[in-house]
């Protein structure tokens, strides 16, 4: 009887050398081993569910493993779960029957919050930093700001971090390394998420580049699981990250917000409205009428006394610094 190994192990990243080759000799894996499916009694559904959510992230043609994907989600009875609408670059748009948004969004920190540094390691070069802080307001993302909960990422840690990649400016061919050989380290602390990865010695310019202080920013790739919306003291809509799932972190050039078209559609969902009505409100910055009621009388607006002096000159400076605009 071949050699088994530890294929019923809840977590599919978990499986050992012998399991994956197992596996794969069954036909549950891809051919090089990767996206393991086994069949629904051996913690299928949970294999599935983390193969979809995997979808883009490099390796094989983003084709061949959704053909894999559906092919067995076809052989152990859960094709419900496959999502209606992939791109053909292998992310995924919309909703399907996994719980959340499976879009995949970035933030980067600014300033020096999240700076990517060298980090000596018993002689090695790692790069670490900061990808994501806690509890700290983004820039206007175009209507709403946002903010990472200090318990976001905690369904990532309780699964051990995996797949998680780290990549140079998130792209696909510059590989730095990765949770699943150990190259790639993540952290939690009550600043925020931390990475430290040890570059192969191909990407060696990417240690230079950070070593000279050209590349100095950090970044993160998600899917959201769980938000929430309100508003902030100074009435702009908040959104704040509940719950997501990590798909990768990264050193950047110049961070700049990625599309925020996935907060939208968490926005529009939340009130049951019309997803281009909300890309409009966003566009003409009115996203805040969604959280103040309209059918009551008009709150009395209390005439500010002029201000002169060092109070006029302080007020005049609090708008210069508003973070909303």
């Amino acid at each position: 009887m071949a050699d088994q190994g530890n294929i019923t192990t809840p977590n599919a990243a978990d499986l050992d050398a012998a399991a994956r080759r197992y596996a794969t000799a069954q036909g549950w894996t891809m051919p090089d081993g990767s996206y393991p499916i086994r069949p629904a009694n051996m913690h299928g559904r949970d294999d599935l569910e983390a193969a979809i959510r995997a979808v883009g992230r490099g390796g094989a043609s983003h084709n061949a493993i959704r053909a894999h994907i559906i092919k067995r989600a076809q052989a152990i009875g859960l094709s419900d779960l496959i999502p209606d609408n992939w791109g053909s670059d292998g992310t995924i748009t919309g909703h399907n029957s996994l719980e959340g948004t499976v879009e995949i969004e970035r933030r980067y920190t600014s300033g020096d919050t999240g700076k990517a540094e060298l980090r000596a390691d018993d002689g090695a070069k790692r790069i670490g930093g900061y990808a994501a802080t806690f509890n700290r307001q983004s820039k206007n993302l175009g209507g709403f700001i946002e903010v990472v909960d200090p318990v976001a990422f905690n369904q990532s840690r309780g699964d051990g971090w995996p797949e998680v990649i780290a990549r140079y400016n998130h792209d696909d061919m510059a590989l730095l390394g990765t949770t699943a050989a150990g190259t790639l380290r993540m952290g939690i602390d009550s600043y925020g998420l931390s990475y430290d990865v040890l570059p192969p010695s191909a990407m060696s310019y990417v240690t230079e580049l950070v070593e000279r202080g050209d590349v100095r920013k950090s970044s993160f790739a998600f899917r959201t699981l769980d938000d929430d919306w309100t508003m902030t003291d100074q009435g702009y809509p908040l959104r704040r990250l509940l719950g997501v799932q990590l798909v990768d972190v990264a050193p950047v050039n110049t961070p700049a917000y990625a599309d925020t078209s996935a907060g939208l559609r968490s926005l529009a969902t939340k009130f049951e409205a019309d997803l281009d009505e909300v890309r409009s409100m966003a566009q003409a910055d009115e996203l805040r009428k969604f959280f103040v009621r309209t059918d009551g009388p008009t709150p009395a607006v209390r005439k500010k006394k002029g201000m002169f002096g060092p109070a006029a000159a302080a007020a005049l400076l609090a708008r210069r610094e508003d973070p909303y605009v």
